[in-house]
């Protein structure tokens, strides 16, 4: 059938109708997914713990696990106290780690060895708070140190 005629143009309203009256059942796109995770956690002062919850769900939102997502995930509480057991040595999971800090200060330390720092920055870009496809999140303090890693000090 045609939706030119009129039982194909009621089937289409019907359908849209249908679809209109049900959106609670609308997912938001995986990227509006991970911006949203992302905005739940603050990459200045995360604990570990929290550091494993956001991994997880980043992964059931749909991320692919990357570079930056694996980085991410060898510094939360699981990880962490796996190797802690296998070294021997002792493992606070309760301190809270700056995650933006951590990024930079290896940036620092590759470009001062001349190494390459690529990997860091790829993941201060990571966790730099992306905006939404709604455009709702704004270009904060994170993305700026994210820019500013990219420039070669003096």
């Amino acid at each position: 059938m045609s939706v030119r005629t009129e039982s194909g143009k009621a089937r289409v309203k019907a359908a849209v109708a249908g679809f209109q009256a049900r959106p609670g059942q609308v997912q938001p796109s995986i990227p509006d997914k991970i911006a949203s995770i992302k905005a739940r956690y603050d990459a200045r002062a995360i604990a570990p713990g929290d550091i494993d919850e956001m991994f997880d769900a980043l992964v059931q939102a749909g991320h692919p696990v990357t570079a930056p997502m694996l980085l991410l995930n060898s510094m939360g509480r699981k990880f962490r106290s796996h190797l802690a057991g296998i070294t021997g040595s002792d493992y606070d999971g309760a301190r809270p780690l700056d995650l933006v800090g951590v990024a930079q200060l290896q940036i620092q330390r590759a470009r001062k060895q001349g190494g390459s720092s690529a990997g860091w920055e790829t993941f201060l870009a990571f966790l730099a708070p992306q905006p939404q496809a709604s455009g709702q999140a704004p270009l904060d303090h994170m993305a700026r140190v994210a820019q500013q890693a990219q420039v070669r000090p003096h």
